[in-house]
């Protein structure tokens, strides 16, 4: 057999794809900057940095921490809900959100300031009044997919799963139907 022509080894052809992703790994960690370089850090955030934060101050809102479990801004929902929404929702919904958000920093300016720089009541009220108007315009509404987001993304988190939720990791035995004591949160 030619040099050319050599049969290469299983154990071979794991070595070099190791090899090869490592290395990719590598070249995308250095492109794109480490988080806490000066140089890589931007001066303003982005308007998708920005977009994380209102979501999750949104999300924080309608699933405030609790003497029984941390709430949505403990469980790290906002950049969940950035990749749902990016990787997940159709272009349609994307931008029925990015305006949603942007009429809602508009509406926050004229009350006095940013959503989360409101007080709680006043965010509160502006959330259930986007409600009543998501529940008559249906699935079209730019929040109904916000607070779908919002419970998907804290309610698959371990904070949600772990102590928002009663959650036993391998249950002894299947019971259809367990009655619920008062207070009791609902199983996993």
């Amino acid at each position: 057999m030619s040099d050319a022509k050599q049969k290469i080894t299983r154990r071979e052809a794991l070595k070099t794809a190791l090899a090869g992703s490592a290395l990719a790994a590598t070249g995308l960690l250095l492109g794109a900057g480490m988080p806490g370089d000066a140089e890589a850090a931007p001066a303003t955030p982005s308007p998708a940095q920005d977009d994380r934060t209102l979501l999750e101050d949104i999300a924080d809102t309608l699933l405030p921490t609790t003497p029984a479990s941390p709430g949505a801004r403990a469980a790290g929902v906002g950049a969940m809900m950035v990749l749902m929404l990016a990787d997940c929702e159709s272009p349609e919904a994307q931008q029925r959100v990015a305006t949603g958000l942007q009429d809602l920093r508009a509406a926050c300016r004229e009350r006095g300031g940013s959503f989360a720089s409101l007080p709680v009541a006043e965010r509160e009220r502006l959330l259930t009044e986007l409600d009543a108007a998501a529940q008559k315009a249906g699935d079209k509404h730019w929040f109904n997919s916000v607070r779908a987001l919002a419970l998907q993304t804290y309610f698959n988190s371990e904070v949600g799963l772990t102590q928002a939720l009663r959650y036993i990791p391998v249950p002894g035995r299947y019971d259809g139907c367990v009655p619920l004591e008062p207070g009791q949160p609902a199983w996993a």
